[in-house]
């Protein structure tokens, strides 16, 4: 293979949660990595952006919304024929609740776990399970710390 016709693309994913659920995008087409038509929302860094200058800017691009990204949480690799994606994926909060998708997706959803699990692919739902198990303990442990200090 010749080293000078590789490529690289970077992206990044949000796990966008809010009330519990989490943010699924319809694709127009499915995936051309065989990764069925929802995913979560991202996108391609474009040159002289941090990840994070380009999940915000993704994402508001996607669907309409500003996000406060909490942390990196997992990272993922697709490799073809002189190509190769290496992905980012941020545990993000909404700032507004307001999804206006663009002409990229047809549909989208605030899903549970259950719901997140029979419609992501799989391979997408094993990259992402641990993070909003993570984020919920953290939810739960502040719900009582709060109720312990009223």
């Amino acid at each position: 293979m010749d080293k000078k016709t590789i490529q690289f693309h970077i992206t990044v994913k949000g796990i966008v949660i809010y009330r519990g659920k989490t943010l699924i995008m319809k694709r127009v087409r499915p995936s051309s990595d065989g990764l069925g038509y929802w995913e979560l929302p991202g996108g391609g860094l474009e040159y002289g952006e941090t990840p994070h200058e380009a999940l915000i800017r993704e994402l508001k691009e996607e669907t309409g919304l500003d996000i406060k990204i909490l942390k990196p949480v997992y990272t993922f690799t697709k490799i073809r024929k002189n190509y190769q994606t290496v992905g980012i994926g941020f545990l993000c909060i909404p700032v507004n609740n307001h999804v206006v998708i663009s002409e990229e997706h047809t549909e989208y959803r605030f899903v549970d776990e259950e719901e997140l699990r029979q419609m992501l692919n799989k391979e997408i739902y094993e990259d992402i399970k641990e993070a909003i198990s993570e984020y919920n303990h953290l939810v739960e442990y502040h719900q009582l710390r709060k109720m312990n200090n009223e």
